[in-house]
C-alpha cells in the first residue's frame, strides 16, 4: 500500500520500486500496472502491480513498516482460498485479493 509515500514528481512505478526496497530489501523487475480502487481514506488510491522479484532470498522486513515477509506457495494460497490453513486473505472486495487469486489461477 503505497498511498503514503508517493512523493511528488516520481512515478508510481518509481514508487514501488523504491518503497518496496526501502521496506523489504526486495528488488523487482518486469514491474507492471494491473489496476487501481479507491481506498476509504480522503484522497487515497490503492494501486495494483504485479512485479517479479529478482533474488527471493534478500527479503528482510524493515521492523517498522514491514513486520514480516514471507514467500506463500500455490497450495498455502489454495489452501487459504478454500478457508482452510494460517493464511488469512484480504477481502474478497480488495484488488490485493483480485490480484492473489489472478496469481493463484495463473492468469499472470
Amino acid at each position: 500500500m503505497l498511498r503514503r509515500f508517493h512523493r511528488g514528481g516520481e512515478s508510481l512505478e518509481s514508487t514501488v520500486h523504491r518503497e518496496i526496497e526501502e521496506e523489504s530489501g526486495v528488488r523487482l523487475s518486469s514491474l507492471r500496472y494491473i489496476s487501481s480502487q479507491a481506498w476509504p481514506f480522503p484522497r487515497s488510491l490503492m494501486v495494483g502491480f504485479r512485479a517479479v522479484v529478482d533474488d527471493e532470498d534478500a527479503a528482510l522486513a524493515d521492523g517498522e513498516e514491514i513486520i514480516d515477509v514471507r514467500w506463500f506457495t500455490r497450495a498455502e494460497i489454495a489452501s487459504a482460498l478454500e478457508g482452510r490453513g494460517p493464511v488469512g486473505l484480504p477481502g474478497p472486495a480488495s484488488i490485493a485479493r483480485a490480484l492473489i487469486v489472478d496469481w493463484y489461477e495463473g492468469r499472470t
